[in-house]
Formats: structure tokens, sequence, C-alpha cells
């Protein structure tokens, strides 16, 4: 009877030990995929440049692409958490970049 409780005790905090590593690896790995695209291009880069680079990446449904700002979100835990990178731009060219955690 002693065993079986050690047992479940030592799976139980196996699996939310495994649970906390898993959810620090994705939003971990969400934030650093876009920060990357954030600093992908810099400030005066073709908006065009950035629109065909947006295309491939993120979350499809988290994406938006106009002439003037784009928006590219990488989804963490779902749904609480999204890592966006927007691009703002003024005639063609990038004029800001900058990251974000919405949760």
């Amino acid at each position: 009877m002693r065993t079986r409780r050690l047992v479940f005790w030592g799976v139980l905090l196996a699996g939310i030990i495994g649970s906390a590593a898993y959810i620090r690896y994705v939003e971990t790995d969400a934030e650093a995929k876009a920060r990357a695209f954030c600093n992908r291009f810099p400030v005066g880069s073709p908006m065009a440049d950035v629109a065909a680079a947006a295309a491939d990446v993120g979350d499809a449904r988290h994406r938006m692409i106009r002439s003037n700002q784009i928006s590219i979100a990488y989804i963490g835990v779902p749904p609480f958490s999204r890592h966006v990178c927007v691009y703002a731009g003024e005639a063609g060219k990038v004029t800001k970049a900058r990251y974000g955690r919405v949760d």
C-alpha cells in the first residue's frame, strides 16, 4: 500500500515538473521567434521585404499585413500568450519595429 502511494506521488510530481518545463520551453521559443523577426529588418528597410517574409511566419490567425503596418504573432501557451512583432511603415519604408506580449 505504501509503495502505491509513493508511486502515485512520484508520477504526480514528475507530471507537474514536466508540464512546467514544457510551458517554459514553449514560451521561451515563441518569444525568441518574435524578437528574431523584429530584429530581422532594421529601420529604413522596404516594407515590401517585411511583407514578403511575414507571409510565411507566425500564426496565420494572428497575422496582419497592411501597406503601413505588419503584425506577426507567435503563440506561447494557447490561448493565453501571444508574442507579437509589429512593424510600422511610411512611404514604403520601415519606421518602427517593436516587440510586445499579449496575455
